[in-house]
């Protein structure tokens, strides 16, 4: 879920983007801790990030001409660490907005937020939450995977909700209302898509766990004493008072511009715009076109998603042997991870 350019202003964006730069550092000050104690693994950094930047720009069909996306930042957040992984999110979420206009720079601290702690540090509480409960790496794995991905849209629904609320020029709901309108968008949307992110991850890290249990040990993914660590979140929904205008067509009114584009037939445009857009201009904090757009230049946009995903598919199958290949492990190393 990207919030897109211009949307956040005033407070939200500098508030937002100071704790992206904090996000950015801590993961930053973590990649070189791994490099250093880990230099024969550093591929995996640019395999984690490749996956998370290819993964984020699926675009999945949805209802009423929409489409939306997984995260990939919990698997990263398991494996490198949530600061690793959070740190990825960022670098992808700064190529996707400069080549694909996927979010933005004035909105790139925001985002990281979400995809970075929510999906990230969130898969990964997730997981040693269920490697403490005595899970196996499927389940526990699992867990972060499905956790990641909501918790992902809800940090990114509250900021976008509290920006509307608190500082647009034209609030049209509550706190509670605004965020209650984005989760009855998009949890229709993205529940099934969350849940094969969960299985995805789970199958991911156990395969892992199978072919290259000493990887895991290495990344201190397992460990005899295994710290718990559990970030409780409750968000409580109230006040809503929804009008019928609100999803006469199936969603927030929509601009002329937005509608051109969505219903142009075998067109999806994404949730993004579907919703987050429609809000924001609903309330007076109109988002403006992104500063590099090459989506409005055909086949160059075109090219560009085939090399950017060809260039990921390069590099997630050349460092796919650091996680998969095949070793002789040691005997004990195959019973810590039967389960």
């Amino acid at each position: 879920m990207h919030i897109s350019e211009g949307i956040l202003t005033g407070p939200s964006f500098w508030a937002t983007t100071a704790a992206g730069v904090v996000v950015m550092a801590w993961g930053v000050s973590d990649m070189k801790r791994f490099i250093k104690e880990q230099p024969e693994r550093k591929p995996l950094l640019g395999m984690a990030g490749a996956f998370i930047f290819l993964v984020s720009l699926i675009p999945i069909p949805a209802y009423i001409g929409t489409c939306s996306h997984p995260c990939g930042t919990p698997l990263a957040g398991i494996l490198l660490g949530p600061g690793i992984g959070a740190a990825l999110a960022g670098l992808s979420l700064l190529l996707q907005a400069l080549l694909f206009a996927h979010g933005g720079f004035i909105t790139l601290g925001a985002n990281i937020l979400s995809l970075g702690l929510g999906g990230a540090v969130g898969g990964w509480l997730f997981f040693k939450l269920g490697r403490n409960m005595g899970l196996p790496l499927l389940a526990a794995a699992g867990l972060g995977g499905l956790m990641g991905d909501i918790l992902t849209y809800i940090i990114s629904g509250s900021i976008l909700g509290g920006h509307l609320a608190f500082f647009a020029p034209q609030p049209q709901y509550s706190f509670g209302g605004y965020l209650a309108v984005i989760m009855a968008a998009y949890v229709p949307v993205q529940l099934p898509i969350a849940l094969g992110e969960m299985a995805v991850t789970g199958i991911a890290v156990r395969s892992i766990g199978r072919q290259r249990p000493d990887v895991l040990k290495a990344l201190r993914v397992i460990s005899g004493t295994a710290l718990a660590i559990l970030l409780m979140c409750g968000i409580a929904v109230s006040g809503l008072s929804l009008s019928p205008e609100v999803w006469a067509s199936g969603s927030v009114s929509v601009t002329e511009e937005g509608k051109s584009k969505a219903d142009k037939p075998g067109s999806y445009s994404g949730m993004d715009e579907k919703v987050n857009e429609a809000m924001a201009e609903a309330a007076g904090a109109k988002p403006h076109d992104p500063f590099i757009n090459l989506e409005n230049k055909g086949d160059v946009w075109n090219a560009m998603l085939l090399a950017g995903g060809g260039l990921a598919g390069f590099i997630i199958g050349r460092s796919w042997h650091l996680l998969f290949g095949r070793i002789k492990d040691a005997p004990n190393d195959r019973q810590q991870l039967k389960s």
